[in-house]
């Protein structure tokens, strides 16, 4: 049975970079042609002016660059030390077939993940262990589970209240009534687990209802 765990890591990458900032969201871990692993995140904080400064001095980093730039937060590639590479449990994770939904560093580094099986669980945990990764487990539940999934339309809680608070704040009114980052406050999560739940969320619904429509 497929599992969703939320759970925490104590990694050093990005540390000392989340030190001079409110919260950095990873949007996606890749390798680049040679073999370089990068990160695409963005960076939220009220002075943003000093986020390359600590990219600078974070030896976890390697290089970065600026792709996007808004208000309150800034996107950025980052291109991962020697350091940083010691310590990405990334790979580990493909190995298990485990999918990262949302990282969030902030204190520790959260994720969400889609497990396979708890022994691709805990076999992600031991080798968190053997780089001296704190792991700790903040939930696991089924992916299944009903207390997570309106039967009616296989929507989530989260995913429902997600939907519900942004379809009343005009967010899919055209022209839109609101913003991603509006509803994203209301909720008090990232703007890309938003946009991830969201998408989640409108999937199931479509494949619940218009799926199951049948030609006359």
């Amino acid at each position: 049975m497929v599992l969703i765990v939320e759970f925490e890591i104590a990694t050093p990458i990005l540390r000392r970079t989340v030190e001079a900032v409110s919260r950095i969201d990873v949007e996606e871990i890749y390798q680049s042609k040679t073999g370089e692993t990068k990160l695409i995140c963005w960076v939220y904080g009220d002075e943003l002016e000093s986020v390359e400064t600590a990219l600078t001095d974070d030896d976890t980093v390697q290089t970065f660059s600026l792709l996007e730039e808004q208000d309150d937060r800034h996107l950025y590639s980052v291109t991962l030390s020697e350091r940083g590479e010691a310590h990405l449990t990334y790979p580990t994770a493909a190995e298990y077939d485990i999918g990262y939904h949302e990282i969030t560093v902030t204190k520790d580094t959260k994720i969400r993940a889609r497990v396979p099986t708890r022994a691709a669980l805990f076999a992600y945990r031991d080798v968190c262990r053997e780089k001296d990764i704190p792991f700790r487990i903040q939930r696991i539940f089924r992916e299944s589970d009903p207390s997570e999934t309106e039967d009616r339309y296989g929507i989530t809680a989260r995913q429902r209240e997600a939907l519900q608070i942004a379809l009343e704040e005009g967010y899919f009114d055209v022209p839109r009534g609101t913003t991603l980052s509006a509803v994203a406050a209301k909720l008090d999560i990232s703007d890309q687990a938003l946009s991830a739940r969201l998408r989640r969320g409108q999937a199931n619904l479509l494949r619940n209802t218009m799926g199951e429509r049948t030609p006359s």
